[in-house]
């Protein structure tokens, strides 16, 4: 039986300046998956111009014009968007609102699925991405999996895996989803730094399928992780009330609905991300899989899944030797499903990107 690692995530700098008296501007932090460009500069502009008019009144409860923002960007109904403090908000709103009793969560994933889970009283079940397999998900084994369930989680694409679902197995799985009344919560994240975004996204086919939320966030792709902002998009209106109903009002500050209205329209911001990703990623694969002890997974997103391959190194031990070079790894050894064999690193820009493959080099020796 599988059990829970922890609910660590990637991203604390402010812990490891204080532990090894490194200035955190001397970190970089390939542990969480931030898009290196930062916040947009019309999302920049849009917090500086609302700081005198968001103090003194509240956000608008409705968040019209980041769901017009939204609507625009994606061709979806203003209607089918729930704005939440992020897109773990949204998760756990999911779970406590529609009390599914069992969930099916492929693993490894992001860990926030079984606390939410766990913490709205429904049973977790797990379905097991083996490595054999390069931790890709079969729709075939999967749906065999899902009979006796009331809800199943899909990360696409995944994380800390980068594996992305085509819409066909995603529309594939949600068809049998649908017609036993299984609900579906598809987290796309990430989704913004794949390639061919249209492939994949489940957007597209919730006309068809009553049974699905998507969520998304502006935490990765439009950097903006300290904002707190994210949104879910269904066509269900026992969804959008159930969650409704459970939801906090103002959960989302006028600041950060104001920052993510501008990020959605700033079209130069978003091709320069995606350009920047789509090369980087390729280059970091390239000379990672240069290593002899390492092994990197490919990847849809704008982080790399690495396993050791010696057997005298550990995922922790490669963490704490990369520190002392300014470099902060992801120990992936929490992930259920992985082992102190693995970590992930975020995809940044070529100087941090050669600076973490030139402490690699180092640490060997040091």
């Amino acid at each position: 039986m599988l059990s829970s690692k922890g609910f660590v995530h990637g991203g604390n700098i402010y812990e490891i300046s204080r532990q090894f008296a490194i200035r955190e501007e001397d970190i970089v932090d390939f542990s969480a998956n931030i898009n290196p460009l930062g916040i947009s500069a019309l999302a920049k502009a849009n917090i500086v111009e609302g700081l005198s008019s968001f103090s003194v009144k509240y956000p608008d409860p409705d968040y019209l014009e980041l769901k017009r923002a939204i609507s625009g960007y994606l061709n979806v109904p203003s209607d089918d968007i729930i704005v939440g403090n992020g897109a773990t908000e949204l998760i756990y709103l999911f779970f406590r609102s529609l009390k599914p009793s069992s969930v099916l969560i492929p693993i490894p994933t992001f860990s926030e699925y079984e606390r939410a889970a766990k913490l709205a009283g429904c049973k977790t079940r797990y379905f097991l991405l083996k490595e054999r397999d390069d931790f890709r998900l079969s729709s075939n084994k999967l749906i065999r999996n899902l009979e006796g369930v009331e809800a199943v989680v899909l990360c696409n694409p995944n994380n800390p895996t980068g594996n992305l679902l085509p819409k066909h197995i995603v529309k594939e799985i949600a068809c049998f989803c649908r017609d036993r009344n299984i609900l579906m919560l598809i987290d796309e994240t990430f989704i913004e730094f794949v390639d061919d975004v249209s492939s994949a996204m489940a957007i597209d086919i919730l006309d068809e399928f009553k049974n699905i939320i998507v969520v998304r966030a502006f935490t990765k792709f439009f950097g903006m992780p300290g904002m707190r902002l994210g949104y879910g998009i269904t066509k269900s209106v026992k969804i959008k009330e159930a969650i409704r109903s459970f939801k906090e009002p103002w959960s989302v500050n006028g600041l950060a609905a104001a920052a993510g209205a501008a990020a959605l329209k700033d079209e130069e911001y978003i091709k320069k991300s995606k350009s920047m990703i789509s090369i980087e990623r390729k280059y970091l694969l390239e000379e990672l899989s240069k290593f002899s002890w390492l092994k990197p997974f490919s990847t849809c997103a704008n982080f790399i899944l690495v396993k050791i391959l010696d057997k005298e190194i550990s995922s922790s031990a490669l963490r704490q030797k990369l520190i002392p070079f300014g470099v902060l790894i992801r120990d992936a050894s929490n992930f259920l499903g992985l082992n102190n064999s693995f970590f992930r690193v975020a995809v940044r820009d070529r100087e941090d990107n050669d600076k973490l493959i030139l402490a690699l080099k180092k640490c060997r020796g040091a």
